[in-house]
């Protein structure tokens, strides 16, 4: 039953992009995309958080306030499929983020991270942060490399020159673990949590209940800004990455200038994806070395990034963004792999801003250098021509207008122009002319200008009967040598994006030709 008065407090996908977990004003609801349907809700009040572990039966959940049990500073670990309560933990403010694998789990506060061993609920590490309003903390789902992402505080950089210090010699020290011990637990069963690490969530041995510190808390030392001097330069777009498993924090990436918007980890933890606020360029660093691998341009006009995501074998990196429009770059070959750039001159390159005039594409004045083959020597590039993409990409008719037609050619022409001319301009005058582009995008069908926040995933490859879908793979099916329109059985890529207000959208990507995503279905999360 479905009270038109029900409000979405929020949404979230799990850890593979399997299911979905919805909070509202009463209750929280958790669904499987495919095949899509409902197969647990509660009804006891409003949940503000409502994550899962994987596919487990462990949920992570937490109230909006609007009755004493369900305070926003009380976080629940609950076991549905005994419907029980396996702990309560009270934190001294809101929380505003719970994250979790299957060896650790963090909660996060304005300006505190909480790091608990998820088996035996035992608090091992705070770590005092700057404020984080808006809640950006990413953790990684794999243990072999168990790391968290999290904002680095603003540092006020003093430079004589010009603004071209790096935030490289921000120091983490340690403090007294003890004062920051704040959280206080008052109900605890540890019966749930021995079978994690074999996939299950609802038998095995209980375990005793331990509550302390062990490690002291993480706080950043920062320069205190000199008033005489007008090139202090106030850089808040790095990111600090912290070992979950040594408890220590391992290098600081200065990702962009613009304070963080959205950041993710990749499903092996290995890489680490960042967009500032200003959400034109998107960013891809090594987490082994800090080093930046990819560089995309999302678009030209500023846009709010609402989430990134990796695809499982790291092919593809789907953004959604306030523009009700989802970008799919490729990941093929960046320079760094090939050895086109040397690790240590990325930061280099990014130093080299102040110096550089800027266009409209760009974000914060940066400009990448473009060797005359439109093969970025900074690891930004055109995703849809990777690989030898030269087939041509899938086009929605629904999204046929003339603005797109005019677009698409300009671009065509460029990059023709940028090839063409690359051997007798300069490296940054050809930056000019080639853009880089995603390899394919999707438009939610969301009508008027309200603000619709959006969260992406990207599924593993399936195949598609083409006849069951005439409207939609009619003119996009055709033989790369000859040409001839033929039907049958393709291999997509699911995209699944779901919607603030209440819809969950799948889509398919053709992994080799790009362009745009069909629309196969759409679901209504309210009405289900």
């Amino acid at each position: 039953m479905t009270s038109p008065s029900r409000v979405i407090n929020f949404l979230n996908f799990n850890q593979t992009g399997t299911c979905i977990s919805m909070g509202t004003s009463e209750g929280f609801e958790i669904f499987n995309c495919d095949p899509f349907g409902k197969f647990y809700s509660d009804e006891s009040g409003g949940y503000g958080l409502v994550e899962m572990l994987f596919s487990t039966s462990l949920l992570a959940v937490v109230g909006v306030g609007d009755q004493p049990a369900m305070s926003p500073r009380r976080l629940r670990i609950i076991n549905t499929k005994r419907h029980s309560v396996i702990c309560e933990v009270t934190f001294p403010s809101t929380i505003l983020a719970v994250k979790m694998n299957k060896a650790r789990l963090i909660v996060l506060l304005e300006d505190q991270i909480y790091v608990y061993d998820i088996s035996s609920m035992r608090l091992l590490h705070t770590i005092e942060t700057a404020t984080n309003t808006r809640g950006l903390i990413a953790v990684s789902p794999s243990l072999e490399n168990n790391y968290l992402a999290y904002p680095s505080p603003p540092k006020v950089i003093n430079s004589e020159i010009k603004g071209h210090a790096t935030t490289n010699n921000i120091s983490l020290s340690s403090g007294d673990a003890g004062s920051n011990t704040s959280a206080t637990d008052s109900y605890v069963d540890t019966s749930v949590f021995s079978a994690l690490r074999n996939g299950t969530s609802d038998s095995g041995p209980s375990g005793s209940f331990k509550n302390g510190v062990e490690s002291a808390p993480v706080s950043t030392v920062q320069s205190q800004p000199n008033p005489k001097n007008t090139n202090n330069i106030i850089k808040n777009g790095d990111v600090i990455l912290f070992n979950m498993q040594t408890l220590q924090p391992t290098m600081v990436i200065e990702a962009h200038k613009g304070e963080i918007a959205s950041l993710t980890l990749s499903r092996d933890g290995t890489l680490l994806a960042t967009a500032s606020e200003k959400g034109t360029i998107i960013r891809v660093f090594s987490v082994e070395t800090g080093t930046k691998v990819y560089q995309f341009r999302r678009g030209t006009y500023p846009t709010r990034i609402y989430s990134m995501c990796f695809s499982d074998d790291n092919q593809f990196l789907a953004a959604s963004s306030s523009s009700k429009t989802v970008h799919i770059f490729k990941l093929g070959k960046s320079a760094f792999e090939t050895g086109s750039v040397d690790a240590h001159n990325n930061s280099d390159l990014d130093d080299q801003e102040g110096d550089e005039f800027s266009i409209e594409d760009t974000e914060e004045g940066e400009n990448e250098e473009v060797t005359s083959l439109g093969q970025s020597s900074g690891a930004s590039f055109d995703s849809s021509q990777m690989d030898g993409h030269l087939k041509e990409p899938v086009v929605d008719a629904s999204r046929r207008t003339v603005g797109r037609m005019i677009r698409n050619s300009s671009q065509k022409f460029s990059r023709r122009a940028a090839r063409t001319l690359g051997a007798y301009f300069p490296i940054k005058v050809t930056s000019l002319l080639e853009p880089s582009r995603h390899f394919a995008s999707l438009k939610l069908p969301i009508e008027g200008s309200g603000s619709v926040k959006s969260i992406a995933a990207i599924g593993q490859p399936v195949d598609v009967d083409t006849t069951v879908y005439p409207e939609l793979f009619g003119n996009n099916i055709s033989d790369s040598s000859t040409g001839d329109t033929k039907a049958g059985v393709m291999k997509m890529v699911p995209v699944r994006v779901i919607s603030s207000d209440g819809y969950l959208y799948n889509y398919v990507l053709d992994p080799e030709r790009g362009g745009d995503c069909l629309l196969l279905s759409q679901f209504s999360l309210l009405m289900c």
